[in-house]
């Protein structure tokens, strides 16, 4: 290998090498689920008694739990839901539903599940399990849909 071709392949081979090293590095840790906040333990046992989690990961912001009933839920550092995410197999229990949102729903789409539900700045944003999605004001008043 001359000198020119040499110098090319240490260049693409140092490339590579780093572009494993950036791509696989995560700000996401597993852990067990005994560490998980008390306040995020509580909650899976309250509104799951049925459930165990099978996963938990710490992420920079957020901890996230996989259940053994398909459910994954995102909770803020100091262990409040929110994310549940059912991935349309698995409904969101009613239990952990804003009222009003489960009377707009059951009213107006009474034959499909919420299979996801977020808590944002705006409010709240639902998945159906037809995948349209709603949103809602904090107090679980309806203000908007996407297709």
């Amino acid at each position: 290998m001359d000198k020119k071709n040499k110098k090319y392949f240490l260049i693409t081979i140092l490339a590579l090498m780093m572009s494993v090293v950036c791509c696989t590095g995560s700000d996401s840790k597993p852990i067990p689920a005994e560490r998980l906040p008390q306040a995020t333990k509580a909650f899976v046992n309250e509104k799951f008694p049925n459930a165990a989690v099978v996963s938990a990961k710490r992420e920079v912001d957020a901890y996230v739990c996989m259940l053994d009933n398909g459910l994954e839920i995102e909770f803020n550092l100091k262990g409040v839901w929110l994310k549940i995410d059912g991935s349309v197999r698995t409904a969101v229990p009613a239990s952990v539903i804003p009222a009003n949102i489960k009377k707009y729903v059951k009213e107006n789409y009474p034959e499909f599940d919420i299979t996801e539900i977020e808590k944002g700045r705006y409010g709240y944003k639902v998945e159906l399990s037809n995948k349209r999605n709603l949103k809602f004001n904090h107090q679980g008043k309806f203000i908007g849909k996407n297709h």
